[in-house]
């Protein structure tokens, strides 16, 4: 069988199988979210992987009891947050990490109890970026949580006015200075909405991946190539919406697998061609005559 053939044979098995309204792996109690993975009681959640007690959240990983947030990781008590990480009961807080208890910040890290405030690090009973006792602190935003989120976020605009913006958000990362919202990752190249990765190169929107190149909407990914929507994989390529697979090429809503080439709608299998079953030996034999193609 040429290239060509099995490219057109492994379309015909795509458009032959009933398409879900939903692209979800093993959820609980989440029936009204769609692209999430081992996530339990959300509530219209997108892109996102082992969350649990969430609503309205969007593209978070391993998040808990948070509402209306986006791109979070391991935060928990959050409401209208945007890009936190290790973040904790705290309300409208943007770009900020390892921050709790706080209330209309951007940018800032390792910090607590901080009202309005843009760029501090190691700090506490601030409010828009000035320093308070304790006891200060509690009396103003006591009055400045009487105000609606419009108008406390209207000032904080104006305070963030005030410092220098760079052209790209990379922070905590090594070698990774082309592309633009990298955290925590190492040696990668023209990455985009990425974190904890590392020797990786052209991944968008993706999380704990390694040694790959070319993913979007990945989440602890290794040594793989030409990846979409899939979460733990190893060793494979030109997978769409998998989870739980390795060793596989060109395989699309398969669910723990490994060596299969050509598959579509299969869950539990191995050594599969095409969506058939074969012995190991003739399974390697099928596709020896492909892979040399497509390297």
């Amino acid at each position: 069988m040429t290239f060509n053939d099995f490219l057109s044979r492994y379309q015909e098995i795509r458009q032959s199988m009933p398409q879900s309204p939903t692209r979800s792996f093993g959820n609980e109690n989440s029936d009204l979210s769609s692209y999430t993975y081992r996530s339990s009681n959300c509530y219209h959640c997108f892109d996102c992987v082992e969350c649990k007690n969430c609503s309205y959240c969007f593209d978070c990983v391993r998040c808990s009891d948070c509402i209306d947030c986006s791109y979070c990781v391991d935060c928990e008590l959050l409401y209208g947050c945007v890009d936190c990480y290790k973040a904790y009961n705290s309300a409208y807080i943007d770009y900020c990490s390892r921050t709790y208890d706080s209330f209309f910040c951007w940018d800032c890290s390792d910090c607590h109890d901080i009202f309005g405030c843009t760029h501090l690090k190691h700090k506490q009973y601030c409010v828009f970026n000035k320093q308070y006792t304790k006891g200060e602190y509690q009396e103003k935003i006591a009055e400045l949580l009487k105000l609606s989120p419009e108008e406390n976020i209207k000032k904080l605009k104006a305070l963030i006015q005030k410092y220098p913006f760079g052209p790209t958000n990379i922070t905590s990362s090594t070698n990774s200075d082309y592309g633009n919202h990298v955290h925590y990752c190492n040696n990668c190249y023209l990455c985009f909405d990425t974190a904890r990765s590392q020797d990786c190169g052209y991944l968008y929107d993706s999380a704990y991946c390694q040694a790959s190149y070319d993913l979007s909407y990945c989440y602890k990914a290794e040594l793989c190539y030409e990846c979409v929507d899939c979460a733990k994989v190893y060793s494979s390529n030109y997978l769409e919406r998998c989870s739980d697979c390795f060793d596989c090429s060109y395989l699309t809503d398969c669910l723990d697998c490994h060596n299969c080439f050509g598959c579509v709608n299969l869950a539990h299998k191995k050594f599969c061609f095409l969506n058939k079953q074969y012995p190991e030996q003739d399974y390697l034999k099928l596709i020896e005559g492909i892979k040399p193609t497509v390297r």
